[in-house]
């Protein structure tokens, strides 16, 4: 019974090493640092992952469609569809919560090609990045 009072010490010590494992999609703008640490370093797997679902989803279908108009020639990987044909990234010198409505969120990016906005959007394993609109332009 003497372990008992160090017990609320334990249970701090492991609440606070639980928070070192945090996955980086907590807030809008680390989802974002996250996402292009992960693409920097040619982690696509975790990259893809950090992107939202409906991101996903368009992806698989002009994966598919791509598969299906070269009769079977290129695989249907979204994966390596969309990082294929996507440009390196630029350096990212600055990441900022530009707006936060409840699920949606805007962050500032700032690079050494330039500013950009990027949409992000909450799901319910964290912020994710969301490339859906500017997918849907021709």
């Amino acid at each position: 019974m003497r372990l008992l009072p160090t017990m609320p010490l334990l249970l701090l010590a492991l609440l606070a090493l639980g928070g070192c494992g945090r996955t980086g999609y907590d807030t809008p703008d680390k989802a974002y640092k996250t996402f292009h640490s992960h693409v920097r370093n040619g982690e696509y797997k975790q990259a893809w992952a950090a992107l939202s679902k409906p991101t996903q989803d368009t992806l698989q279908q002009r994966a598919q469609a791509a598969a299906q108009a070269s009769g079977g020639a290129v695989k249907a990987d979204p994966l390596a569809f969309f990082f294929a044909n996507v440009p390196p990234p630029t350096d990212v010198t600055e990441v900022t919560l530009a707006s936060e409505e409840g699920d949606v969120a805007t962050v500032g990016v700032v690079s050494s090609s330039g500013k950009s906005q990027v949409r992000m959007v909450r799901e319910p394993s964290g912020w994710k990045v969301d490339l859906t609109d500017s997918l849907q332009q021709p």
